[in-house]
């Protein structure tokens, strides 16, 4: 799962503050191969923003994957990776929205955008397909996320976080080996909650006479991702198949990447890589509605 030429991979990072005041600074993030390898090592490390605040709002996240595999519906309803993507073959595009805020979000919608070349399989209930089956705008209302720190039961029907899946389908008459760049997700909340009343029962639609207005993201930065779609050569074998169709890798893998360095350059905290995967249930676009039924 090490990303090949064209393809992405997400590392996660915990932000760990001794302290109590929000502050501003900067990290650095560097990447590191075997010199002998790498064609341009002056682009291996960038420095990003780093800004803490104390503020009880929601703050969405969406990390999107790249689809690399074709998978056919098992017998649990889900997508099971079946070998690498050829043309012509269905797969699966994986996206994750998580609530890292503090407060509790009903309903979000989500937006994609796939490459050209690629369309939607089938629309989802949820879902309304335009540009010729190549954009979709998911609305998920009885979808609700709490704060990551009222997710603590892995047995209840309480969440933080989700994993969406859409069935997408490519050309047949795409030329492969090719990488399919351009696909966007990006995702936006509903309704803020102030509280969590777990006693409460799901949210239902809204009524004909109500219109859903966008909540306020503290950090809107992170809302958005891009995704590729990869295509292998026909007959070119099994090649990055039969994966278990995991969360993105989050370490490194002896041979191809040397090391991933992070480095915090504001007082008060420390970045450290985390390879922690955080509870989620899978919710298929066409029940999703039913998720806290």
């Amino acid at each position: 799962m090490i990303p090949g030429p064209g393809e992405t991979v997400d590392v996660p990072i915990d932000a760990l503050v001794y302290g109590t005041a929000p502050y501003e600074g900067r990290f650095e993030a560097s990447v590191s191969i075997r010199p002998d390898e790498d064609a341009n090592p002056a682009d291996n490390t960038r420095s990003f923003p780093l800004t803490l605040v104390d503020e009880p709002k929601v703050d969405l996240s969406l990390v999107a994957r790249d689809v690399r595999q074709s998978v056919r519906i098992g017998a649990d309803g889900m997508p099971t990776p079946t070998g690498t993507l050829h043309p012509g073959e269905t797969g699966a595009l994986w996206h994750t929205v998580a609530n890292q805020g503090r407060r509790t979000v009903s309903g979000v919608r989500v937006t994609l955008r796939l490459p050209k070349g690629v369309t939607f399989t089938r629309q989802p209930e949820q879902c309304v397909l335009a540009d010729a089956g190549r954009s979709a705008v998911c609305t998920y209302q009885r979808l609700t996320l709490v704060p990551a720190a009222e997710d603590t039961d892995p047995n209840d029907t309480i969440y933080s976080a989700v994993e969406l899946y859409n069935l997408v389908t490519t050309a047949s008459s795409a030329s492969a080996p090719a990488t399919l760049r351009g696909g966007t997700a990006r995702v936006e909340g509903l309704a803020e909650q102030s509280t969590t009343n777990r006693s409460t029962p799901a949210r239902t639609d809204l009524p004909a006479n109500a219109v859903a207005v966008r909540v306020a993201d503290v950090d809107p930065g992170d809302n958005r991702d891009g995704f590729a779609v990869v295509l292998a050569a026909k007959g070119s074998g099994g090649g990055r198949g039969g994966g278990d169709g995991g969360l993105p890798v989050t370490g490194a893998q002896a041979g191809l990447v040397g090391g991933i360095g992070m480095t915090a350059l504001a007082a008060g905290g420390v970045l450290i890589l985390a390879a922690r995967r955080r509870r989620m249930i899978l919710v298929p676009p066409e029940d999703a509605g039913s998720t806290r039924s």
